[in-house]
């Protein structure tokens, strides 16, 4: 999956798509993690192993994603990129820490997040400051 080009300065007119695109992000995750976390916990009989293998998928879905691609499935359908606030390429280590931040959104139900990025010039969530990243679209 070839990385798209970010348009710099599309920040502002992102938010909807950021929302649906984690709606699609987190069906296509969950999806996945319940199929393997139904196959591994029946053929092995193991629901730790199970429960272990879904936490695994839901957080490691976006990490490895936009580590590497700078999208998620979600993203690239919507057309829009995580890159570094400079313009680079997302890095492992800031998807790493923007996705671990996440957590902070759903204890929230993605209330904080959205109230964050509102108040937020760069539209910002707290992971993407703390990662110093920005979602911009694509090209």
């Amino acid at each position: 999956m070839p990385m798209p080009e970010p348009v710099m300065g599309t920040e502002e007119d992102v938010i909807l798509s950021r929302v649906v695109a984690l709606i699609l992000d987190e069906i296509i995750a969950l999806v996945c993690a319940l199929l393997v976390g139904g196959v591994v916990g029946g053929l092995l009989g193991s629901s730790a192993l199970a429960i272990f293998l879904v936490l695994a998928i839901l957080l490691g879905y976006h990490v490895v994603l936009e580590g590497l691609y700078g999208q998620t499935l979600g993203k690239r359908l919507l057309g829009i990129i995580v890159v570094k606030k400079n313009g680079d390429p997302c890095s492992m280590g800031a998807s790493v820490v923007r996705n671990v931040l996440r957590i902070i959104d759903a204890l929230f139900h993605y209330a904080l997040a959205l109230v964050v990025m509102l108040v937020n010039d760069d539209r910002q969530r707290i992971g993407d400051i703390a990662a110093d990243t920005v979602v911009v679209r694509a090209r």
